[in-house]
């Protein structure tokens, strides 16, 4: 997720900041509809979007069936509580719903797996706890994020209030009945986990960084529980690389942008960029140019912040990672 419209925005106080995140799971077998944070910059967002928001497409996965997730952009408040709702406790969560006490209950299984996956990677101080909203009907679900407009490959969305420190200060994730619906486990999973990183880092980091970091570092933790092999979950950007269409730099924020075109390849290899950080120099190190490149500003802010970040955090700089990022991208995609 990041803002449902993957925009970037700043910090609105207190008001209800909602960002996008959009989580692509290119080989989970079912169609996986991203989900939501409101902390990733974003295109297209509305000027009272605090940090990005944004949705995203289905992409085809191995399988056949989409598997992306997506998040919408910035809408009003939520209305009300959900009425005759339910909590289901779990040791790191609490699912609120209309939705059947076991799906509830199966729900919570999941975000205190999520939690705890996210734990072991970003390590700052956070309450280590989510909150998901599970309504039953689509109705309920748009009642909740305040959208009319079409959320069918939306699966989830992260938002909450923004303190004046610049951290999400009540996070919750509402689930999209109709698109978690349509997911495997393992997408369900990915899903509960992309999101509940935007959770952790919205929590304890004022600002946000570039998308594609925003966006990639949240599929880099989501699918590192899997045991697919990363050809296997980044085929749909592969071919495009096997085929000469890859990319050529690190994706803008117009590449996650939905409305301009497909954006599982921009999604994927922003996961990749990041995967290759992670690879070269650890989680550790990976954390910290994450924080060396989020600001409480514009979008050409987090940039600067981030090229310095290269130079002080990775010792190199944007265009000579970009090019072994490339490079990654040709082996990846070299017939074996």
């Amino acid at each position: 997720m990041s803002p449902p419209s993957l925009t970037t925005g700043m910090p609105c106080g207190a008001s209800r900041a909602r960002r996008a995140a959009v989580a692509v799971v290119t080989a989970l077998a079912l169609p996986l509809v991203v989900a939501c944070d409101r902390s990733a910059p974003a295109p297209a967002a509305t000027p009272t979007a605090a940090r990005p928001t944004g949705p995203e497409t289905p992409t085809a996965a191995p399988g056949g069936l989409p598997t992306l997730t997506a998040s919408p952009p910035a809408g009003g408040e939520p209305s009300s509580p959900l009425p005759d709702a339910r909590t289901v406790r779990g040791r790191a969560s609490s699912v609120t719903g209309t939705v059947d006490e076991a799906t509830l209950t199966a729900y919570a299984a999941m975000a205190d797996r999520a939690v705890a996956e996210v734990s072991k990677r970003w390590t700052r101080t956070w309450p280590r706890r989510v909150s998901v909203v599970a309504p039953k009907d689509a109705t309920q679900f748009r009642e909740q994020v305040g959208r009319a407009d079409d959320l069918s490959q939306v699966a989830a969305i992260t938002d909450g209030p923004i303190g004046p420190d610049g951290r999400a200060t009540g996070d919750r994730i509402v689930l999209n009945p109709d698109a978690f619906a349509r997911l495997t486990p393992e997408g369900r999973q990915f899903v509960l986990t992309h999101e509940s990183t935007h959770v952790a880092v919205r929590a304890s980091l004022a600002g946000a960084a570039p998308l594609w970091l925003v966006e990639g570092y949240a599929d880099h933790v989501g699918y590192s529980a899997s045991d697919r092999r990363v050809t296997e979950l980044a085929a749909p950007l592969l071919e495009k690389v096997a085929q000469g269409a890859g990319p050529t730099r690190l994706p803008t924020q117009g590449d996650l942008d939905p409305s301009r075109g497909e954006i599982a390849p921009g999604y994927l290899a922003s996961w990749l960029a990041v995967d290759l950080i992670a690879r070269r120099h650890g989680e550790a190190t990976l954390r910290r140019f994450y924080e060396a490149s989020a600001v409480e500003g514009s979008p050409a802010q987090a940039d600067a912040a981030m090229d310095r970040a290269f130079v002080d955090v990775l010792g190199t700089t944007r265009a000579e990672f970009s090019r072994a990022w490339l490079s990654d991208l040709n082996r990846l995609a070299a017939p074996k």
